[in-house]
């Protein structure tokens, strides 16, 4: 097809001011929709991170079931043992048979499940003075009930709960027990 043979009728594309009016509009609902989707990504962080904690209690809990022993979950700072501090369960977390029950990982226990580190700037603590959570044969959790926090930022609304019970029953919320709003400070 020869250009030079088109009437003007029959040239086809956008005149510069529909181009200008096209990009503006764009530029409009990109400034919109950015904040929302940040904010989407920030939710389903907390979320997923949640959600990670609980299934990891929940497997802790069927194995020291299936397995008639104890198990323990714990925070780790190396993916080999327990470090001891509520407050560092996301730098990662093991689930291990605790054959001697003392919530630390000895030679010879067997690691079940590994938790990586989660990723900067997710907050992930238990209620202090639980650097570990056992599990007993029959599912209870041992002791009290535990809260684990997970937290973004400063956006409370983003945050969750993970509550786990004596019984060794565990699920998510949007506020900790006695319906206060979740706070990793």
């Amino acid at each position: 097809m020869d250009v030079e043979n088109l009437s003007p009728q029959q040239a086809r594309g956008l005149t510069l001011v529909e181009l200008i009016t096209t990009l503006a509009v764009v530029g409009i609902s990109l400034t919109l929709l950015v904040p929302a989707w940040s904010g989407l990504v920030d939710r389903s962080q907390v979320t997923t991170t949640a959600n990670q904690l609980l299934t990891a209690l929940r497997y802790a809990r069927n194995e020291a079931v299936s397995r008639n022993r104890m198990v323990s979950l714990c925070p780790s700072d190396d993916g080999k043992s327990c470090s001891g501090n509520p407050f560092g369960w996301q730098l990662g977390y093991l689930v291990f048979e605790d054959g001697d029950g003392d919530r630390k990982r000895a030679a010879g226990e067997d690691l079940l499940q590994t938790q990586a580190a989660l990723p900067p700037g997710i907050r992930l603590h238990s209620t202090a003075g639980r650097p570990a959570i056992r599990f007993r044969p029959d599912g209870a959790a041992w002791s009290t009930n535990t809260t684990f926090s997970v937290c973004l930022g400063d956006e409370s609304a983003h945050n969750r709960a993970v509550v786990l019970l004596g019984t060794g029953r565990a699920r998510v919320d949007r506020r900790t027990p006695g319906n206060k709003s979740v706070n990793c400070g």
